[in-house]
């Protein structure tokens, strides 16, 4: 794990742009779980969970309410707890600060604008499958399709850092375009963070991938320390 994390580092500080790809695990090692019937789930929506019989965030979102008013009564809340009292946590201000100052562009199926909220550029994230708030709203996510091809078409062929976050093995909503990126351009470097039974490089980029896995947070921390 030593060589691997140095390597890591390498890689970053030598990329020219960094690519992320980040789902649910970066928000659960922040503590939002929207699969967990929690304490955190029960102490903010334990009424209508008693109510409705919700048993998750993500349940929540897309239970069939008696009527509009209970629907907005979950939703409103879910925004007005996850996204609109958020304080930015140590994990994203480590991810923040591994970014620095490069060119960047995050592709994310998270809602929570947690990473809007840390400092990254509203026209540089893509919530592919839109945000809580839209939800509560009911308008349709947003298309950054012109800013990522823009963005690869800059950065693609010179030393890209594809930086993966907590993207389960079995997801190919991202982690499979992902992987082909890597596989088609001959300077990326494919970095993925996760818990170690959800890694998963293909033997075909497994010569330009790292893996760390592990805690995300604990991960995170340990790329920004420097060496002694």
């Amino acid at each position: 794990m030593e060589s691997a994390v140095k390597k890591a580092k390498e890689a970053l500080k030598n990329a020219d742009a960094i690519l992320i790809g980040a789902s649910n695990g970066l928000s659960i090692s922040e503590g939002y779980n929207i699969f967990a019937d929690d304490d955190s789930f029960n102490d903010i929506f334990g009424d209508l969970k008693r109510k409705y019989g919700l048993r998750s965030v993500l349940d929540g979102c897309f239970h069939h309410y008696p009527t509009e008013t209970a629907r907005r009564k979950f939703s409103d809340r879910l925004v007005k707890t996850w996204v609109e009292d958020y304080t930015p946590s140590q994990v994203m201000k480590d991810l923040r600060a591994i970014v620095g100052d490069k060119p960047y562009f995050i592709l994310t199926t998270n809602a929570d604008e947690h990473l809007e909220a840390a400092g990254f550029a509203p026209d540089k994230v893509w919530e592919i499958e839109g945000t809580f708030r839209q939800l509560s709203e009911g308008k349709k996510p947003e298309n950054r399709q012109v800013e990522l091809d823009g963005f690869l078409n800059k950065y693609g062929h010179r030393n890209l850092v594809i930086l993966e976050i907590g993207i389960g093995s079995q997801n190919r909503i991202i982690k499979l375009p992902l992987m082909q990126l890597v596989l088609r351009e001959p300077n990326a470097t494919y970095i993925t963070l996760n818990l170690p039974n959800e890694i998963y490089i293909p033997n075909e980029i497994a010569p330009k991938s790292i893996a760390l896995p592990g805690d995300i947070a604990d991960t995170l921390a340990t790329l920004i320390k420097r060496e002694n």
